[in-house]
């Protein structure tokens, strides 16, 4: 067996690997879940319950414009309902971002096991 063939088959077993932990994770809803157990959880129920507000206004904001027959008041409703929209993006991106955090955090403290345990197992 020459070395590429090695490699590939290294590499093949490390896909495995992660694969298996992938399927360990679990899904959005988990991740989410996993936001509201950190350190950050009061920061993120406000900016859940931020979320829900603009969510709401949004809504007011965009039916206010779909009533409104002038032209001055629809633009306003229209521009509140874009910076409103803008907004629930930037919140959305923070908790997407959260949760990104809080599961590398989670890899990291995984590799500190296993390198705690390979020095044990060296020491020995």
């Amino acid at each position: 067996m020459n070395i590429d063939e090695k490699i590939k088959q290294e590499l093949e077993n490390e896909a495995l690997d992660i694969d298996l932990i992938m399927e360990q994770e679990g899904g959005l809803f988990d991740r989410i879940a996993g936001t509201f157990k950190g350190g950050m959880r009061r920061w993120v129920i406000m900016i859940n319950i931020a979320a829900l507000v603009v969510g709401l206004l949004i809504a007011w904001t965009g039916y206010r414009f779909y009533l409104l027959a002038d032209l001055e008041t629809p633009l306003f409703w229209g521009v509140c309902f874009v910076v409103l929209l803008v907004m629930q993006g930037f919140i959305k991106n923070w908790i997407f971002m959260e949760m990104n955090r809080n599961s590398i955090m989670r890899e990291i403290k995984r590799v500190e096991i296993i390198i705690a345990r390979l020095s044990a197992k060296i020491e020995r």
